[in-house]
């Protein structure tokens, strides 16, 4: 199985806004300086086109994203930052992908009545479940991951946490269900 949703160039303009918002989110709300560019867009090199982009919108403006990377091609833990997971291994298989780049606008903004970063979550895991993707990795603060179990993801820890630029990161694995863990 390949997943490899379409060219990020057949839709410029909701990119443009993603590159903006990602640059907003991490760059100016996070301050990860290393990804500043004076065209206060943030893209790497792991936007290619089977980079799978999910964006909210609200009144044509991004409020929420994420990205998943096919984990058979090089993403951020096998090519970042492999030390993260002190000497373990990751899953990796067509059916696995990384899931990177999760940011919402705000904590509080709601589209009728749900918070964004749930919507987010739970249409990433109806994707994940209609697409066949059977579980995803990624790097995380650890006190997302009860936030993760609170929406349907089981979640396994790969490695112990670590501290990378400055922040407290665990790699895990996440596994859509159909019911919120306890």
């Amino acid at each position: 199985m390949k997943i490899c949703i379409g060219d990020s160039r057949a839709n410029a303009v909701i990119m443009e806004k993603i590159w903006r918002f990602r640059h907003q989110q991490f760059v100016e709300r996070r301050g990860w300086q290393a990804l500043r560019k004076s065209d206060r867009r943030e893209i790497d090199q792991f936007d290619h086109d089977c980079a799978i982009h999910f964006s909210v919108l609200k009144n044509d403006a991004v409020i929420g994203y994420s990205r998943l990377l096919p984990t058979v091609q090089p993403h951020l833990l096998s090519s970042v930052y492999p030390q993260i997971m002190r000497g373990q291994k990751w899953p990796r298989s067509h059916d696995v992908f990384e899931w990177t780049r999760w940011a919402v606008a705000s904590g509080d903004e709601r589209i009728d009545g749900v918070r964004v970063s749930r919507v987010l979550m739970i249409g990433l895991m109806e994707f994940c479940r209609v697409a066949g993707i059977t579980s995803l990795i990624g790097e995380t603060h650890p006190k997302l991951i009860n936030s993760l179990r609170a929406n349907g993801w089981q979640t396994h820890i790969l490695s112990e946490p670590s501290i990378f630029e400055n922040e407290l990161v665990v790699p895990l694995e996440v596994i859509p269900s159909s019911a919120p863990q306890t």
